[in-house]
């Protein structure tokens, strides 16, 4: 009989050891009920840019200058302000330009002979004075009383021829003055019409030429182009992440294809949106300018990298008490309850305090994590 008790106890004893055994297996393999989720900053935002000189002039055809004659600048030169790009010829002011010519001449000749109108004027005066002065001289010499008489009569005659010369001599020197007047006038016109007749245009400012022969025939495309030396990035960015664009930000732009880098600097954002092409599209989308050294060529595509600082965090990771919101931070094993402060910016949840990059939070947190509780963890970053 005791015998039988001692079977039927170590029986027992087996069955309780090898049930700690099965649950301490089970135990062990139990899956870790809440996952970690390592804070982080959001991606890098990828735009899409184009090179472009920082100021360009356009000069097109002008056809009231008359037909190009000359394009006297080639692609690619370099020029100044003042250097002449495209040299007009207008066949009608050519044609005027001789009538004027012509005008100028009969102008000249009629001045010349209001001169010698005026200089045979002055003999004639000068005449006059010397034949008063005669008989003055001999009024003064005379003795016989009917003599001084005649010569008297005689001198009043003179004197009064005398104030006729001069007369016509100051209509003829204002003759003169009128003809000259008229050939000046007659020269003006000519410079005008000279002027239309062969206009050059200008460059406006400093810069690189691009000569399109196109142009000479259509007042819509460009006869030649300035562009500055400087370039600039134009980018587009959509309304979802137009607010993570701020002026004076540093970017990094590359090159699509041969991939050159370099650093820029967001200068200005558009506060308009671009005309959206296709009507079915209703996302806005503005344009921004890069600066910086950009030594690539017009036109050239480029991708605009923007560094985020912004921390980022899943929905499910943000716990509420009332009006306030924290999460459980991991650390050490132990989870410690943080309150932070959230906002969200474009359907994403950003931190705005209480976490910083790098710290370890319960991703998928519930009602039975306590504070302080030690627990065991699945990486889910």
């Amino acid at each position: 009989m005791k015998k039988k008790k001692k079977i039927i106890i170590a029986s027992i004893a087996g069955l309780v050891i090898a049930g700690v055994g099965i649950f301490a297996l089970r135990s062990g393999n139990q899956e870790p009920q809440y996952s970690a989720y390592t804070v982080k900053t959001a991606d890098p935002l990828q735009l899409k840019g184009k090179v472009e000189p920082i100021q360009k002039q356009l000069y097109f055809l002008d056809s009231t200058k008359g037909v190009i004659q000359n394009i006297p600048v080639t692609n690619g030169q370099e020029v100044t302000a003042g250097t002449p790009l495209i040299e007009y010829q207008n066949d009608t002011a050519q044609n005027e330009l001789v009538t004027q010519q012509h005008a100028i001449n009969k102008s000249t000749l009629d001045a010349s002979q209001a001169e010698q109108t005026v200089a045979s004027g002055e003999r004639q005066v000068q005449t006059i004075t010397n034949q008063i002065t005669d008989t003055q001289n001999k009024i003064a010499a005379a003795q016989v009383p009917e003599e001084k008489a005649a010569l008297n009569e005689q001198l009043r005659q003179q004197q009064a021829d005398l104030q006729s010369a001069n007369d016509q001599l100051s209509q003829a020197r204002f003759a003169v003055q009128g003809a000259y007047e008229d050939v000046q006038a007659a020269k003006d016109v000519l410079t005008n019409q000279q002027q239309q007749a062969s206009t050059s245009v200008v460059a406006e400012s400093d810069g690189i030429v691009s000569v399109d022969e196109k142009g000479k025939a259509s007042p819509e495309v460009p006869v030649v182009t300035v562009s500055s030396k400087g370039k600039q990035i134009k980018g587009t960015v959509t309304e979802y992440d137009l607010d993570k664009l701020v002026p004076g930000q540093t970017v990094e732009v590359s090159t699509i294809g041969d991939n050159k880098q370099a650093e820029g600097k967001i200068k200005s954002i558009s506060s308009s949106a671009i005309p959206a092409s296709n009507d079915n599209n209703n996302v806005a989308s503005y344009e921004f300018i890069v600066e910086g050294e950009f030594p690539w060529a017009d036109d050239l595509s480029t991708v605009i990298t923007l560094k985020q600082d912004q921390l980022l965090l899943p929905d499910a990771a943000v716990m509420k008490k009332g009006d306030k919101q924290y999460v459980y931070k991991y650390i050490s094993g132990k989870v410690k309850q943080t309150e932070i402060q959230t906002q969200d910016i474009g359907g994403r949840k950003v931190v705005t305090a209480g976490l910083k990059a790098k710290d370890k939070i319960i991703e998928n947190p519930d009602s039975a994590l306590k504070d302080g509780e030690t627990i065991q963890v699945s990486a889910n970053d």
